[in-house]
């Protein structure tokens, strides 16, 4: 699991995305704002908060470093500013995989351990 956590002006802006299965779930200000699936490299949010701030936020995969990038910008004056950018690599993700690799096996372990029993 892939996670990036915004603040801007007082408002939250956090977005996890699944390394697997392409599962997407966006909060602002804790409330699951958008949820869905995604298995293309970048995705786009638009999004209001309950001070009615616009804002968007975008992910992609750089192409050279495969870094994950997520971006932060704000409605202003017709336009979209950029407030921030987060990045994470694949060091994180192996990782994430060695951990899911890890919990998998005990798992298997402990079934085949009930089964013989």
């Amino acid at each position: 699991m892939i996670s990036f956590l915004h603040q801007d002006r007082g408002h939250t802006f956090k977005l996890q995305a699944s390394n697997w299965a392409g599962w997407e779930k966006l909060w602002v200000d804790d409330k699951l704002v958008s949820q869905r699936f995604n298995i293309s490299g970048q995705t786009e949010y638009q999004v209001s908060t309950e001070s009615g701030n616009d804002y968007r936020l975008t992910t992609l995969v750089e192409p050279d470093s495969q870094l994950i990038i997520c971006r932060l910008y704000r409605h202003h004056n017709r336009d979209f500013e950029h407030v921030c950018s987060l990045k994470q690599g694949k060091n994180h993700q192996q990782r994430q995989a060695r951990r899911l690799y890890l919990l998998s096996a005990a798992a298997m372990g402990s079934a085949f351990t009930l089964l013989i029993w």
